[in-house]
C-alpha cells in the first residue's frame, strides 16, 4: 500500500521471525542513507516519525523501522479484530501522506536453527521448534500481507537490501545489473560466480604448436575454438541462459551478474568465449570483461 510520495516520508517497516536477519538488514538500509531503529514498538512508530519529520525539516527523509512484535502490542492487535494492529498503522501511515511499505523477512527453519545454537542467547541456543511453529502461526497475518517477503536463507543483507530500496523507491534507485564476464585457468583455482562454466570439453589449442603461445583474441586461436561443435552449443546455450537471468536479476534489484568461464590455463577457450559474450551482450546491457590469468601475466 503506498501513500503520496511526493510529500510523505518513504517508511520501510520490518517484521519477521527471529533470528531471520532483520537487524542486519537494517544496517545496510543505514548504509545506504536510511534513517534506522531497531526493536521499535508498534506504539511508538507514530511518535517516531513525527519526530523525524520535524528534525528534517522540508526534506523528505527515508525512514526503516524493525518493528518488534514480541513485546508492546502483540501482532493481533485490537484496533481491528482479527486483523494485525501493525497493518492498522500501515494505513494509517498512508492516509497521512506517507509511503509505508511492509517487509516480512523469513528463513528456513534449518537456518533458523543454526543461527539460534550459534547465539549467545539465555537459553544457550536449545532449540525450541514449538516456539518456531508459534511463531510462525502468530506472524502469518503480517507475511500474507506483506509488500515483499525476503527469504535470508538464500539471500545476503545487500541482496535484501536493494530489493527493499527497490521497492520503496522504484525507479529511483532501479539497480541496472551490469553482467561481468571473466575467463580463468582452473589449475589457478576456480572463483565464485553467479553461473560458472567449465569448457575444457571443448579441444585445447594448446596442443596445437603454432596456436600454443595465442589467446582467445587471437583470430587463429577463435577461428579454431569456434571451429568446434561443442564450443558453438556451448556458447549459444550460455547466451539463452544469461539473457534469461538477466532481466529477473534486474527485476531484483541485484546490481551484478556474474559470469565465470574456466578452462585450464585461462588462455585460449575460456578467453574465446567470454570474447564472444560480451560482443553479444554490450550493445544491450552494460558489461565488464575481465580475463584474469591474462590481467595477471600483463601486471607482472
Amino acid at each position: 500500500m503506498q501513500g503520496n510520495k511526493s510529500e510523505g516520508t518513504t517508511v520501510v517497516l520490518i517484521v519477521g521471525y527471529r533470528y531471520a536477519g532483520k537487524s542486519l538488514v537494517l544496517q545496510h538500509l543505514e548504509r545506504s542513507g536510511y534513517c534506522c531503529v531497531d526493536n521499535l514498538p508498534e506504539a511508538l512508530i507514530a511518535d517516531y516519525l513525527s519526530q523525524m519529520r520535524r528534525a528534517a525539516g522540508a526534506g523528505r527523509p527515508r525512514v526503516a523501522l524493525a518493528v518488534d512484535t514480541e513485546t508492546g502490542s502483540a501482532p493481533r492487535g485490537p484496533a481491528q479484530p482479527g486483523r494485525p494492529s501493525l497493518l492498522s498503522i500501515r494505513d494509517e501511515l498512508a492516509a497521512a501522506g506517507h509511503s509505508p511499505f511492509l517487509v516480512f523477512l523469513a528463513a528456513s527453519d534449518s537456518a533458523l536453527k543454526e543461527r539460534h545454537a550459534a547465539s549467545q542467547a539465555e537459553d544457550s541456543g536449545r532449540d525450541d521448534a514449538g516456539r518456531r511453529d508459534a511463531e510462525r502461526a502468530a506472524l502469518g497475518p503480517l507475511r500474507e500481507a506483506a509488500d515483499l517477503i525476503l527469504d535470508s536463507s538464500y539471500a545476503s543483507p545487500t541482496d535484501e537490501r536493494d530489493r527493499i530500496i527497490a521497492l520503496a523507491e522504484g525507479e529511483k534507485r532501479r539497480v541496472r545489473t551490469v553482467v561481468e564476464v571473466s575467463s580463468f585457468g582452473f589449475k589457478y583455482g576456480a572463483p565464485a560466480g553467479d553461473i560458472v562454466l567449465d569448457v575444457r570439453f571443448i579441444p585445447n589449442p594448446y596442443y596445437v604448436s603454432e596456436l600454443r603461445p595465442l589467446t582467445g583474441k587471437d583470430k587463429a586461436c577463435a577461428d579454431y575454438v569456434f571451429g568446434e561443435e561443442g564450443a558453438r552449443v556451448a556458447l549459444e546455450a550460455l547466451i539463452r541462459l544469461v539473457e534469461a537471468m538477466e532481466p529477473a536479476y534486474e527485476a531484483q534489484g541485484k546490481p551484478l551478474l556474474r559470469v565465470r568461464i574456466g578452462c585450464t590455463g585461462g588462455q585460449h577457450r575460456s578467453v574465446f568465449l567470454v570474447e564472444q559474450l560480451v560482443t553479444h551482450f554490450t550493445p544491450t546491457w552494460t558489461t565488464l570483461k575481465r580475463h584474469r590469468e591474462l590481467d595477471a601475466r600483463h601486471s607482472q
